[in-house]
C-alpha cells in the first residue's frame, strides 16, 4: 500500500488486523511493526517475533506480518522475497509513504503473488459522503452553490481525513507541520543523503507559487545559486515522496517526449494553498484536474501555443483545456481546434468557470462544461474512454 502520509494506511492495516480478529486468527498470529518508529533488522525481528511472542517457528504456520514504512528499512525488497520464498504461507502486507520503485521488479520476481494499492485522499465523493452532504448527482444546477462551497473546503483540505473540520489556520498549520516539515526534514534525508533539507522547502513554496511550473533547471538553479544537477535531484526526492508529479510535453514519439520541457505540479492542492496565501482558483482548479486525472501529458507547441492536458486512457486521447474564466473567446478555442485536426481526432474538453457549450468547426467539437459540474465531467471521460470509436489516437 503506497499513498501520502496522513492518508490513512496504518488506519487502514489496523481495520485489517481487526477483521482477521473478528474471522478467528489468533492474536499471536499477527504482528505489526512500524520501521516509522524504529529502526530493526527484518530477520532479528522475526527471530525474537518467533521466540517471545510465537514460541515456535513460523514455517508451516499462516501467518500473518505487516510491515508499515517499509521504504525505511534497508534493502527491503531483497529481504521481502528471501523471508517469502522461506515461507510461502506467510500474508505480508506492506506500506510505504513513498514511490517504490522497486514495486515493479518485486512484483515481476513474486509472479502474481504481489498486489499493489495506491491509497489516496479522499476523492470529492468521498468527501461529501464523510460530512454527511447529499447531493443529487444528476441535478447539479439545482445544487450549484452547494457543490461550489463543498469543493472549496474540499480544495483546501485536500482529502486528508484528519483535517476535514480544522479550521483555516489549523489546517495550514496541519499541512505544513504534520505533512510538508515531517517529510522534508525527517522522512527524505532518512532515505538519502540530503544536505539541503530547507531547499527541498523551498522547491515546494516554488511549484506552490508557479502551479504547472516549467522545469528548467538551469535558470532554477542560477535563481538559487545552486547546481542545476542539485535542483533535478531533488525534485526527484520530492516524487519520492509523493509531493509532486511531472507532466510531459505530448508526443506521439515517446523518445522525443522525454527530451521536451517539462511542467511540475504538486500533488495535493492543500499543499498550495497552505503554502501560498494569494493563490487563486483558477491555479488551484488546474492543479486539481492534473491530479483527478493522473494527467502525464502537457502541450506547448513551438509557436507557444499551449494545453493544460493531453489526456491518455487506452487509446483514447482527449485535449483538455482548463479556463476558469468568466467568458472563452475564439483565441481560447484555437489551441484545442488545431490539435484535433493535426491528430485527426474529433472532440476535446475545455474546464470553465460557468460557461456550458458545444463549440464546432467541420466534424470537430469542443465540449465546455464548468468544474462544479463534477459528475458530468465525469460521465463525460467515462462515455470517451468506453466507446472506441472517439478520439482514437495515432
Amino acid at each position: 500500500m503506497t499513498g501520502l502520509r496522513r492518508v490513512g494506511k496504518t488506519t487502514l492495516i489496523y481495520q485489517i488486523i481487526d477483521e482477521l480478529l473478528k474471522k478467528g486468527v489468533a492474536p499471536y498470529h499477527i504482528l505489526y511493526f512500524s520501521f516509522d518508529e524504529a529502526k530493526f533488522d527484518l530477520e532479528s525481528m522475526i527471530s525474537q517475533y518467533e521466540l517471545e511472542v510465537l514460541q515456535g517457528n513460523i514455517s508451516g504456520r499462516k501467518i500473518f506480518l505487516f510491515l508499515d514504512e517499509i521504504q525505511k528499512l534497508e534493502g527491503w525488497a531483497s529481504k521481502i522475497k528471501i523471508l517469502y520464498d522461506a515461507h510461502p504461507e506467510l500474508k505480508i502486507y506492506l506500506s510505504s509513504s513513498a514511490r517504490i520503485k522497486m514495486w515493479k521488479e518485486t512484483r515481476e520476481s513474486l509472479a502474481g503473488r504481489f498486489f499493489d494499492f495506491l491509497v489516496a485522499p479522499l476523492s470529492f465523493d468521498e468527501y461529501l459522503d464523510f460530512k454527511g452532504i447529499a447531493i443529487d448527482k444528476n441535478r447539479e444546477k439545482v445544487f450549484e452553490n452547494e457543490i461550489k462551497l463543498n469543493m472549496s473546503s474540499y480544495l483546501a483540505s485536500g482529502g486528508f481525513i484528519e483535517a476535514l473540520d480544522f479550521d483555516d489556520r489549523t489546517l495550514k498549520r496541519y499541512i505544513r507541520e504534520s505533512l510538508l516539515e515531517r517529510v522534508v526534514f525527517v522522512d527524505i534525508p532518512q532515505s538519502f543523503k540530503v544536505g539541503m533539507p530547507e531547499l527541498l522547502f523551498k522547491l515546494i513554496s516554488i511549484a506552490a507559487s508557479n502551479t504547472g511550473l516549467y522545469l528548467d533547471f538551469k535558470n532554477l538553479g542560477n535563481d538559487l545559486n545552486i547546481d542545476q544537477r542539485t535542483i533535478a535531484s531533488y525534485i526527484s526526492y520530492l516524487e519520492y515522496a509523493l509531493f509532486c508529479r511531472k507532466l510531459y510535453n505530448y508526443s506521439t514519439n515517446l523518445l522525443t517526449t522525454e527530451k521536451k520541457m517539462k511542467r511540475l505540479y504538486l500533488s495535493n492542492t492543500a499543499f498550495t494553498i497552505a503554502m501560498n496565501q494569494k493563490v487563486e482558483l483558477p491555479s488551484v482548479l488546474e492543479q486539481f484536474f492534473v491530479n483527478l486525472l493522473g494527467a502525464r501529458f502537457f502541450l506547448r507547441t513551438p509557436q507557444k501555443e499551449e494545453i493544460d492536458i493531453i489526456y491518455t486512457a487506452g487509446n483514447i486521447v482527449l485535449p483538455i483545456e482548463i479556463k476558469i474564466r468568466e467568458t472563452i473567446t475564439k483565441t481560447d478555442l484555437k489551441p484545442l481546434f488545431r490539435f484535433l485536426e493535426r491528430y485527426t481526432l474529433n472532440e476535446a474538453l475545455m474546464i470553465t468557470l460557468n460557461t456550458e457549450a458545444l463549440y464546432e468547426s467541420a466534424d470537430r467539437k469542443i465540449k465546455a462544461i464548468p468544474y462544479w459540474r463534477y459528475w458530468t465531467i465525469s460521465r463525460f471521460l467515462v462515455n470517451m474512454a468506453g466507446d472506441e470509436s472517439r478520439n482514437k489516437g495515432p
